[in-house]
């Protein structure tokens, strides 16, 4: 068989929705939601509406041996002419030392990668940030299936799973509204696309979708309210910062929780600063501070007018806060707003 290489999630869309299923997938990465909508693309270009209760069969590696698996794929299917195994958890694959109820047989699935059935389309997944490339059955699915790394996308990939799902509608989605979408949805891939599907129903056949649109559809959460609060305050418009503030209060957020997230954003510019002096790129950044890239982003631009005096006396004045309101010596929305306050000031703090 012809050797394949990994690819990213929206080559390996591309290819299956153009026909070009392969017979062998490993799916792995801490993105569930990347590995089960590339499960679902392949179960529907498989197999009919029909075929799917009967043909797409699910194993949990945890409880099953994999030989069990590698025998459901061979078996010539029953009712169509296709069929779909997927066999979950393949913690086999990594090296992690899980306490395991069965014993795998690797050289069954070895043998059977060498000569998959040509009626069975077989997918190994696994929750785990890398595989182990020591073992030889991981040398062999890469030498012979198709590797999906199910990893948070970097901004350019998700720009373009936006728009290609608006052009799958005959839609369009303006540059505007499709950042302010990825902010809203935060760095959750499942929200994302549950905010994309609605808004797209809410667009007619051919019409662009708009930054208000986006703005009237898509909910804002707490943390992208954070992220503008803490905008304000670095621009030192004190008054918008307290007007947001006041309306997370209307809104029944908790001031610890405002606070913990004021005080999380503001670490994590230090650190995004800190790296970039050290010649770190975006991604090299997201990969060691284990953030989405576009969290890096946000938090590179936020940090511009900052510098490391100004985030250290920050970060202090938010510890104290919390101290002040977990021991009782000020009321906690009065001591956050003062903090929004002291903070918006930061042109006085010694820099």
């Amino acid at each position: 068989m012809q050797r394949v290489r990994t690819i990213d999630y929206l080559t390996m869309q591309k290819e299956i929705k153009s026909g070009q299923t392969a017979p062998l997938y490993v799916f792995y990465g801490n993105e569930a939601f990347l590995m089960e909508k590339m499960t679902d693309l392949i179960v529907g270009q498989t197999l009919s509406d029909e075929e799917k209760d009967f043909q797409f069969i699910v194993y949990d590696m945890r409880e099953t041996s994999v030989e069990t698996g590698v025998e459901e794929a061979e078996t010539l299917p029953f009712f169509g002419s296709n069929k779909v195994v997927l066999l979950q958890h393949c913690y086999f694959l990594t090296g992690a030392r899980e306490k395991e109820k069965v014993e795998h047989n690797l050289k069954a699935l070895e043998a059977y990668c060498l000569n998959p059935a040509k009626e069975t389309v077989l997918i190994l997944s696994v929750p785990a940030e890398k595989l182990d490339e020591r073992k030889k059955i991981v040398k062999t699915l890469k030498k012979e299936g198709k590797m999906l790394q199910a990893a948070a996308p970097d901004q350019r990939s998700m720009e373009k799973w936006v728009d290609a799902q608006f052009k799958q509608r005959h839609q369009t989605i303006e540059p505007a509204a499709r950042t302010e979408l990825l902010k809203r949805a935060g760095f959750n891939l499942n929200m994302l696309s549950n905010e994309t599907d609605k808004v797209a129903l809410y667009a007619a056949q051919g019409d662009t979708v708009h930054l208000s649109d986006i703005q009237a559809l898509t909910p804002v959460t707490l943390e992208d309210n954070v992220f503008t609060l803490i905008d304000r305050v670095i621009s030192q418009r004190t008054d918008e910062a307290l007007r947001i503030y006041y309306d997370l209060l209307k809104q029944k957020e908790e001031p610890i929780k405002i606070l913990a997230l004021l005080a999380r954003q503001t670490r994590m510019i230090i650190h995004v600063l800190y790296l970039k002096k050290q010649g770190y790129s975006r991604q090299k950044m997201a990969g060691q501070l284990k953030l989405h890239p576009y969290a890096v982003k946000i938090a590179e631009e936020q940090g511009r007018n900052y510098n490391e005096a100004i985030l250290e006396n920050s970060l202090k004045e938010l510890a104290a806060a919390d101290f002040d309101i977990k021991t009782g010596k000020m009321e906690k929305e009065m001591r956050l707003e003062l903090s929004i306050i002291t903070l918006s000031k930061h042109k006085h703090f010694s820099a």
